[in-house]
Formats: C-alpha cells, structure tokens, sequence
C-alpha cells in the first residue's frame, strides 16, 4: 500500500484506571501479559487476573502513602507493572530507576528524586547499604500483600494533571534529570501514537522499563490496544522466548537490529549459504517489484528464529542506518523508524504499517504539533513534560513560549514525515563559524563494512573519526586511511577529516545502549593533559 489512510480510531482515556478497565468487557479473560517465572515455567495473566492485582494493591497504597515518592528498582516483571498502575492510581508518585547503576548512582538518584519508599528486586539491586534510611520492600513480595488484602475495596482517587511519574533521562550529554509526566501526559501519548501504528498480534517486550520507551511504548500502548504482551526481563533468554512466543511485533533500540544482521550472516558464513543468501534476496527484491511476495517461503528458516511470525519491528532511541530498513523488509520483516524523547512522554513520531519512508522517523503523533525554527524540532501538546524535578532553570530553559525545544535538528517533508539530521548538544563549530552536525559524517562513514560504530568530533579546530572497526579489520589503519582519503574527496573542505584514530573495544554506553560521548570527550581531555 504505502500511501496515506485514516487514523486507527481509539477512545481517549482520562486516567489510569480508565487503561486498566478498559479490556473488562468482552476481552476480560483473555491474555493481557505472558512471562516466565523462576522456575522458567510459562505464566498467563488475564486482564482481569491484572485488574484485581492492580485494585487491591492501589487500594493498600492509598490506605497507607499519600503522594509519596515510591522508587522502582528492578528487572521487568509482571509484579513491576502491577506496583507501577497501583502507584499511580494510589496518586502517589512512581520514580522508575535502573536496576544496573552503582549503588552510589542509586543513592543519588534517590535522594535527587525524594524518595521515601523502594520496592526492589534482591536478584539485581543491592540496596544494603541504603535500607535503613528508606522503606524498602522487594517486588517479588507483594504477592503476599495482594493475598492478604483481597477483601479491600477499590477507592476511586479523582485524577489530577500532576506528576505522577518520574523518569530519569539517560546522562549521555550530561547530569540524570527527573522528567515529571503526570497521567495526562502519558495517555495522551499512547493515544497520539496508537492512532498512527497498531500491532496484529502479540508484542515481545524486551526494553527496560525504567526507560520510557520500554514501558509506555511497549507495553502500555499494546496493553490499551487490547494485544497480549510477553515480558522478558533478561536478554540472555531472548532468542528462545522469541522462538517460542512467536510475536507479530517488536519494539527495540538499533543495538538489537544490527546484532540480529551480524547474527544471520554470521550463520550463513559459517553454514556456506552466504552467497545463496545473497542471490535469494535479489531474487525476492525482483519479484516484489511485480508483485510476488515469495519471502515467507524463502526465507522461512530465517523467519522460524524471529519465532515465524514476527511482521514489525518498531525501532527508536538512536539512529538507524536505512540499509537495515531495506535489508529487513527484503526477507519479510518490516522495520518502522520512530522518534521520540523522554521529555514528550515518550513518541514524537512513528512510521505507520502501511504509510513509511525508509530514512524518515514517521508522521507526528496525534495531537501532538511540531514546528521547526532555526532546524530545531520545537514540541507543543499534551504530550509535553510538566518539567524537570526541582530544577526549574533546566525547564525554562528547555520549555519557552509554549514549545519544547528537543534539542534536535530536522525537518519535515511535504507529506508530514520527520527527518533527524542531528543533535544540538553534539554541534560542532569550528573557527571560522562553520557548524557541523558530526552526525551527517557517522551515517556515511559507517555505511562502510569495516565501521561497527564511530563518531566524529572536533580536536584543535579539526575533525577527528574515532572508529571501532568491525572484527575483521581490527588494528587495520592502512584500510581506515583510505576510508577517509575517500570521505574527504567527496566533500567540502571545512567538513574534511583531518585524522582517524582506532579503538580496540566498544564506545562506552549508557543502559540504554546509547554511546556516551560526554564521557568519551572527558577521556580525550584528559589525554591531551
């Protein structure tokens, strides 16, 4: 198809209780969440199984804490999802902080955040040191509070637009901040993005949900939808629960759709099917053009380790090489580009099933507007943040006349899709005024099959590529030298590189499997000392 067609039409919601009953008509006993438990047996829980859950331990709560700062500290879980709604519909506040910090970062961003009460996991979170001063509790326990308060009513608190959800942003370019999203916020976002994309079939679920990305986007929304959702809470079991779970869609970060490539050529190098492979996908490309999809036959064997049905694949949090789009859809998988930010509760834009633009990152969601002023993407709606906790300079400077500045540079296209060409904090400026978005530069350079990751900064008025080559071509500065020989014939003068430096390991990253260049550029700094 891939041409322009309504909005899938969905009720608005005015608060989170509204989200959790929403399915308690005819779809009540039907599959809300799939997880594996400890003992790796598979278990089902109904949406009513997760209503009466979420009533009996919101009511607890609200017997007990009034608008308390409540911090979640923990894998992904069913129990985590079941105290993240009872915090918000107690109308106290669910602070959301990753399980893989250091217990000093923990104890910051606790202390950052005012939290009182922390439910956390005793497999990942070490919080010895901390409990005294905190009431702490683990996840895994309030199953004995769900048990023990089953004869306690629902009380329906009157929703409010304050916060109720404190995401902490990443740090790549600087310090945490708290993101305040009040219910508002967050429903108007699932709204908003679930008019432009909605899954067939079961969603595999496989984000943190400390970050926005993995909880409201692949979650909450397949949850309002009304499709089952299948929670992994370790990458070390994700291939076989995608076997097994057979998922219609995905919602990941680039990191998984590289490694998924590496991985399939990996295995055709090694089972001598690579050039077959490669004629295969030719042969199927030139059979789409006239209208013969053969790829689910083709290509099945590939498919069966994506579990066989897997359609899309929704990806977002970086940038993504559209050679992984085409490459993806040549074997039968759709890949949608979407964008989107913490600050914005958390989807800007998606590519829709059938509407797409491979190097695009979608249409804007509904009821969301964007302008552009000085090549910034400036934000207006619902969607946006109520502001940062208790730093009312960072929100000023990020929120003025009405917009949010995301920092971003891009455009839009005649047919309303959203392009990123770069970030504001990463501009380069040279001497002589010249500005570079060192982004433009990694997306050519890391076409090449020797790049895995690279960036571009500047050093003494010049640019500089830190690369991190691909295995094969480790410690090959001959190659790489002339990578850039070639980069910089074709370009202007001002946007050259004047020298390339190898690395032997992988950029250091956030949780989120962002490279950190703050970091990077403090280690370069301190070199040149």
């Amino acid at each position: 198809m891939n041409k322009p067609y309504a909005y899938y039409e969905h009720k608005k919601l005015k608060d989170f209780k509204e989200l959790l009953t929403l399915n308690l008509g005819d779809k009540k006993d039907e599959v809300a969440f799939i997880f594996n438990n400890a003992q790796k047996e598979e278990i089902r829980k109904t949406y009513n199984d997760f209503n009466n859950d979420v009533r009996i331990l919101s009511n607890y709560l609200s017997n007990n804490y009034k608008n308390k700062h409540i911090a979640l500290i923990g894998e992904n879980s069913y129990n985590y999802l079941v105290l993240f709604f009872s915090i918000i519909i107690s109308k106290n506040v669910a602070v959301l902080i990753d399980k893989d910090l250091s217990t000093d970062k923990i104890k910051e961003l606790l202390k950052k955040s005012d939290s009182k009460i922390i439910y956390y996991s005793k497999n990942y979170c070490d919080l010895e040191v901390i409990e005294k001063k905190y009431k702490s509790y683990y996840i895994d326990d309030i199953d004995i509070l769900i048990k023990d308060n089953k004869g306690l009513e629902f009380k329906d608190n009157k929703a409010k637009d304050e916060c109720r959800v404190i995401f902490f942003t990443s740090g790549t370019t600087g310090a945490n901040k708290g993101v305040m999203l009040s219910e508002k916020n967050i429903l108007s976002d699932i709204y908003g993005a679930s008019c432009l994309f909605k899954p067939d079939g079961l969603v595999f679920s496989c984000l943190p949900f400390h970050h926005a990305f993995g909880l409201i986007t692949s979650v909450l929304k397949p949850f309002y939808y009304g499709v089952p959702v299948f929670l992994n809470n370790s990458l070390k079991y994700l291939i076989n629960e995608i076997k097994k779970s057979k998922p219609n869609t995905m919602f990941v970060v680039p990191v998984f759709i590289e490694n998924f490539y590496k991985q399939i050529w990996k295995t055709a190098r090694q089972t001598k099917k690579a050039s077959i492979l490669k004629a295969t996908i030719k042969m199927s490309n030139s059979l789409l053009k006239i209208g013969i999809d053969l790829r689910h036959i083709l290509f099945k064997s590939i498919l069966a380790n994506f579990g066989g049905n897997l359609k899309y694949i929704i990806c977002g949090g970086a940038f993504l090489d559209a050679k992984y789009v085409k490459w993806f859809r040549s074997i039968g998988i759709e890949i949608l580009n979407g964008y989107g930010i913490t600050e914005c509760s958390p989807v800007l834009a998606v590519n829709r099933n059938e509407y797409y633009k491979d190097g695009s990152v979608g249409q804007v969601v509904r009821g969301a507007y964007i302008k552009i002023e000085n090549n910034e993407i400036l934000v207006k709606g619902d969607i946006v943040m109520l502001g940062y906790y208790k730093d009312e300079q960072a929100t000023k400077s990020v929120i003025k006349k009405g917009y949010f500045n995301t920092g971003d540079f891009g455009y839009l296209d005649e047919n309303g899709f959203l392009y990123i060409t770069g970030r504001k904090k990463n501009l380069i400026i040279l001497s002589n005024g010249e500005n570079i978005s060192p982004e433009v530069i990694e997306e050519k350079l890391s076409k090449d099959k020797g790049v895995c990751e690279v960036i571009v900064y500047a050093k003494d008025n010049k640019l500089i590529a830190m690369i991190y080559p691909n295995e094969e071509y480790f410690g090959n500065t001959s190659y790489f030298n002339g990578l850039i020989y070639k980069y910089n014939s074709k370009v202007p003068k001002n946007h050259q590189i004047s020298s390339v430096t190898l690395r032997n390991d992988e950029f250091p990253k956030n949780n989120n499997r962002k490279i950190m260049r703050n970091k990077i550029m403090e280690e370069e700094k301190w070199k040149k000392k």
